[in-house]
């Protein structure tokens, strides 16, 4: 008995250690830029980098690996992988109930899609979701298209580019599948249709069942017209959530995330509660990591109506340190309130709890025009790294008075969630770090950046060391200019030369630099 113990013990220590040691080998394996989506094909040229090739002796265990792990699929590394052992990586990305989604890029779905194609039955439940939207429809047998596309409904439909029109096609599939002829969808049209309904027109949601408010509850944004549909058809009464008359908070709470999108046409029929929801909705909304835009949107939305004189003074109320500790802060405030109640001595004393909380742009700029005025020579790193999404209120004058030294602070300037950059204020904060003595376009530095290295000079571009260049993440390269592109390809080719060897494996590590100008360079 003690020898079958042990004998035990050591087979269950194998075990662990294995899995451990394939998910730290996908773990290190970061997706990364492929070819073009139509140009891919099952084991095309590109060979492997070999992350995952220990996964062609596990099977089951496949099963087991975490979303977090299979999101590092890579299409290079599937190279050296058999049909079944991809037909298992894939398959361990399907939906399954009490486990997060496993979240693929549209590169990552096409690749499995094509080394599959030739291998894939009509289980579609036993697919990636978000792949069935890459599914040649012409392979559904008739009999099964209600079962592939509530497959499909799952998707996240925002992963499709819109150069490839696939949600116009699948839409139409759908429609002749199910038999809808008109601009209108029942309850069991959009069940089954689920997620697809986020790309169906205003015309569509004013003319479905009710119910289809419920799935556009999981859409990630919406149109302009959708927006006005969705009011429409919740101001009618004839929604679950009842007449205007009846709403409350919890008829907010309820709606869950669609209050987002909504207007001041919907917002100025609630009176006192709006301040309620926001207490808890806010804080939801910044834990999701909500993009900065849709959160000015709402704050314009809903505090549409409030407008006093100046000359009434401060009426609304000092802001004080508790003030600003209310996650519904700064609703109830408009412009001009804001900058009659807001004390200097407070904005530099909880600088960092006012740039989380505000993101309205009227009234980040009088932040920052308080802040020019607490720091007449300029504001420095310490302020710097914590003005969020305020920087981008800046005026190219305000980012000359501004001493960035510190690769803290540019990273922080830089944060891709605070918003995007005008070239010329993203050069000018570049150009600021890299003229203190010591700075340089270092590896951290790349990283920091992203793909605001493009508003740089070429003449700067090519102070990049290939060393710092290997070191750093892969380059987002696309909005630069050719002779960008040409300066950094250059320093890129001589960074990987090593990986000659290896020329698919070259090519991967080098591709991110390639423009069309460059395709024709010997590799």
């Amino acid at each position: 008995l003690l020898l079958v113990s042990l004998l035990l013990t050591v087979s269950l220590f194998l075990l662990v250690s294995l899995l451990l040691t394939v998910s730290s080998l996908l773990t290190v394996s970061s997706p990364l830029s492929l070819s073009p989506l139509n140009s891919l094909s099952p084991l095309n040229s590109l060979s492997p980098l070999n992350s995952l090739s220990p996964l062609n002796s596990l099977s089951p265990l496949t099963n087991r690996l975490s979303p977090s792990v299979l999101q590092g699929f890579t299409c290079t590394s599937a190279q050296s992988m058999t049909i079944k052992t991809v037909h298992r990586l894939v398959h361990a990305c399907r939906p399954r109930i009490l486990r997060e989604k496993v979240a693929l890029k549209e590169t990552q779905l096409t690749c499995m899609y094509n080394l599959l194609k030739d291998n894939l039955d009509q289980s579609f439940t036993d697919y990636p979701s978000d792949m069935l939207l890459y599914y040649n429809y012409a392979k559904v047998e008739k009999s099964n298209c209600r079962s592939y596309f509530n497959a499909a409904g799952s998707a996240d439909f925002s992963v499709l580019s819109s150069v490839l029109n696939k949600e116009e096609m699948l839409l139409d599939n759908a429609k002749s599948c199910l038999g809808i002829s008109e601009v209108s969808l029942s309850k069991n049209h959009v069940e089954v249709l689920g997620n697809m309904v986020c790309t169906v027109n205003g015309s569509y949601i004013l003319n479905s069942d009710p119910f289809i408010l419920e799935k556009l509850k999981n859409c990630k944004d919406f149109t302009e017209a959708q927006v006005a549909a969705m009011e429409t058809l919740l101001i009618s009464g004839t929604t679950q959530y009842g007449k205007t008359t009846t709403w409350n908070q919890q008829t907010l709470e309820d709606l869950e995330t669609l209050p987002l999108y909504l207007t001041q046409n919907f917002w100025s029929l609630f009176t006192t509660v709006k301040g309620k929801f926001l207490k808890s909705f806010m804080p939801q909304l910044r834990k999701q990591e909500t993009v900065k835009r849709k959160l000015k949107t709402l704050f314009k939305q809903i505090n549409s109506h409030s407008r006093s004189k100046r000359g009434a003074g401060c009426i609304t109320g000092n802001i004080t340190q508790s003030v600003i500790a209310d996650t519904s802060f700064p609703f109830g405030y408009d412009m001009t309130q804001f900058d009659l109640c807001l004390d200097i001595s407070v904005l530099k004393d909880n600088l960092a709890a006012f740039t989380k909380q505000v993101d309205d742009n009227n009234f980040q700029k009088i932040i920052l025009v308080k802040l020019n005025q607490a720091y007449p020579s300029g504001i420095v790193d310490e302020q710097l790294k914590v003005l969020g999404s305020v920087s981008r209120v800046a005026t190219l004058d305000d980012i000359t008075k501004w001493s960035i030294t510190k690769i803290d602070t540019l990273s922080a300037l830089m944060a891709f969630g605070d918003g995007p950059w005008e070239t010329e204020k993203s050069k000018a904060i570049i150009t600021t770090y890299l003229n203190t003595s010591g700075n340089s376009l270092g590896s951290s530095e790349l990283n920091a950046v992203g793909a605001n290295l493009c508003s740089l000079d070429v003449s700067v571009l090519k102070t990049i060391t290939s060393s710092s260049l290997k070191n750093a993440n892969s380059l987002d390269v696309t909005s630069c200019s050719t002779e960008q592109k040409r300066a950094v390809y250059d320093i890129s080719k001589s960074s990987f030369s090593s990986q000659r060897i290896s020329n698919p494996t070259y090519y991967q590590l080098i591709s991110p630099y390639l423009g069309k100008h460059t395709h024709t360079h010997q590799i």
